[in-house]
């Protein structure tokens, strides 16, 4: 567990021609041991094959969490999740979100100021629809993990930008742009840090 995200780790490689991006749409399922397997199924631990990674997807949106990021690195898979922030800084005459977390002290003031000051970084190196990796660079950051989960995915998933391509999410020619919400609150947030 980190200030800022949670991040849960499996020894070993994805196999079976498995990738990351693979895992967050519907996909084949081979248990490195089937009779195992076959145990925890009939046990009812596990639903159905290939289900687990779409289940934490749902659950996340259920509970209006940013998308989760997987990654292998070293021999490792990774997964990373971000909070479920309560509503940021309300811009004036806009209802605020009803975002509840399902444990209170997740969001504490200074994590929700944490992740503002990120989103707010982010949005103030934004001149037009820019790809990830020209923000990255305006950013001053390497690591694209980093870049994605505690910038990008908070932007996103709070509507202060959106993406030029949604039906695309991966696509090479996509842009990020502010929205509408997002110039106001960031004209709010400006506000609120010269009083």
């Amino acid at each position: 567990m980190y200030n800022d995200h949670l991040e849960i780790t499996n020894p070993g490689a994805l196999h079976f021609g498995i990738t990351p991006e693979k895992l967050t749409r519907p996909h084949e399922s081979r248990p490195w041991n089937p009779i195992i397997a076959n145990v925890f199924y009939r046990a009812g631990i596990i639903e159905r094959w290939g289900s687990g990674t779409l289940n934490i997807l749902d659950w996340c949106t259920e509970n209006r969490n940013p998308t989760p990021e997987w990654s292998e690195q070293t021999g490792s898979v990774y997964v990373s999740f971000l909070p479920a922030l309560t509503a940021i800084r309300q811009v004036p005459g806009e209802d605020a979100p009803q975002v509840t977390p399902h444990v209170e002290p997740q969001v504490t003031p200074q994590l929700e100021t944490h992740v503002e000051m990120k989103m707010w970084r982010l949005l103030t190196v934004m001149k037009d629809a820019e790809d990830r990796n020209t923000l990255q660079r305006r950013l001053g950051l390497k690591a694209r993990k980093n870049f994605r989960l505690l910038y990008l995915a908070p932007a996103l998933s709070n509507g202060l930008i959106e993406m030029t391509l949604p039906e695309k999410p991966r696509s090479r020619n996509q842009r990020y742009r502010l929205t509408p919400k997002g110039k106001a609150w960031m004209k709010e947030y400006q506000k609120d840090k010269k009083g």
